[in-house]
């Protein structure tokens, strides 16, 4: 399954680790897409996200699985346990979340976080109607079936973040336990 990464181009030192991640993860099969700059942020980041929807769309794809390229695994087989962990039945598939009440059968009704994730195509429709003037992952949560896969599998890396102009340090929001080896 090709893995659909966004990368605002100025961005070009997230690259290197990008590609060292990749490599960890045997993953050979991805396709870089150009992020969006626009104002309100939540906007551009909302049309960054939509035009690989629209993408899955309108190619006919099942299900399409999208990161941003401040993605960082937490273990080796991180990659293929998310794949091999996908629920049955789901509108969007979580490989983590910053933020977020997990239900005792992996289900979030609120998130926060669309570092990794998969989206089903009977949820196109939905995913693409959501507001731009508005945070895409905080609307997501309430629209559909969304499930994190638990342990874990990723997290965003520490660094500075477009969305909020400063210097993030991601960890001290993950809640839930990250897979290990």
């Amino acid at each position: 399954m090709q893995l659909n990464i966004i990368n605002l181009e100025h961005r070009f030192e997230r690259i290197e680790n990008l590609r060292i991640e990749l490599n960890n993860q045997n993953i050979t099969d991805f396709k870089i897409w150009k992020g969006i700059i626009d104002k309100p942020i939540c906007k551009g980041i909302s049309k960054a996200h939509k035009q690989i929807v629209q993408y899955a769309k309108d190619n006919g794809l099942n299900e399409v699985l999208i990161c941003e390229d401040d993605l960082q695994f937490s273990c080796k087989d991180s990659f293929k346990y998310f794949l091999d962990n996908k629920p049955k039945e789901y509108d969007i598939y979580l490989g983590n979340i910053l933020d977020g009440v997990l239900n005792p059968d992996s289900s979030v009704n609120f998130f926060t976080g669309t570092v990794l994730y998969m989206v089903h195509s009977k949820f196109y429709d939905t995913f693409l109607s959501i507001d731009e003037n508005k945070y895409l992952d905080t609307e997501l949560g309430s629209k559909g079936k969304c499930f994190v896969c638990v342990p874990m599998v990723a997290c965003q890396r520490q660094g500075y973040s477009d969305n909020v102009k400063k210097i993030v340090d991601y960890s001290k929001y993950n809640s839930l336990p990250l897979l290990k080896e």
